[in-house]
């Protein structure tokens, strides 16, 4: 996302000042997936591009700003997801594409993990600027399942007491939980293509009223 992207005095910065960006944003994920980030310092990110910290601050308050820009530009990733969800997900095609959806979740929380873990525990600590982007990525997958949900009810598949919105959040919440367990499947013995087509069955039974 680099739309009318600041400094931080508030200027909107150019083409060679968004290459400089950049590359800040680059190491900042660099080091995050190497290390963590209990102890990242400014100073560990410009070194790790050969720059300054005079140079870093003209851009980002401290490093956790930098990490929120990393984590609002995962938004993107997500959309790219609901061409999944703008078909119907009928008795033909609707455990493929459920099953499409979970492959592309699942790889999207393993190029992100480090970001996401960050940006989930800082919104679960009601950081708003946190929550704020958590939300804003989020928010076109729920509608698209949310409207699957009452289609569902609509056309009788399922029941009409359960809460569209609040089964779509269900369903996400299970989807982001899924790199999580990775670990403790494979101890089990459970491939990953596996998990992916149990959880794509779950997902589209509770999604469309399908089985």
């Amino acid at each position: 996302m680099t739309d009318n992207v600041t400094a931080s005095d508030g200027r909107v910065i150019g083409a060679r000042a968004l290459k400089t960006r950049r590359r800040l944003l680059e190491a900042t994920a660099k080091l995050l997936n190497e290390n963590g980030a209990l102890d990242l310092r400014v100073i560990d990110v410009t070194r790790e591009v050969g720059s300054s910290p005079a140079t870093f601050y003209q851009y980002f308050a401290d490093v956790e700003e930098a990490i929120l820009a990393l984590a609002d530009e995962t938004t993107d990733e997500v959309e790219t997801l609901r061409v999944y969800l703008s078909p119907e997900w009928d008795e033909e095609h609707g455990l493929h594409l459920a099953s499409e959806l979970v492959s592309g979740f699942m790889a999207y929380r393993d190029r992100n993990q480090a970001i996401l873990r960050l940006r989930d525990l800082k919104a679960a600590e009601n950081d708003q600027r946190f929550r704020a982007v958590r939300q804003k990525g989020y928010a076109g997958m729920m509608s698209d399942l949310t409207a699957k949900i009452e289609s569902g009810k609509a056309a009788g598949r399922i029941s009409l007491g359960i809460n569209a919105y609040t089964a779509a959040a269900g369903v996400l919440a299970m989807l982001e939980q899924l790199s999580a367990y990775q670990t403790e499947f494979r101890r089990k013995t459970i491939t990953r293509e596996e998990m992916r087509d149990t959880i794509a069955a779950v997902v589209l039974h509770a999604v469309t009223g399908h089985d």
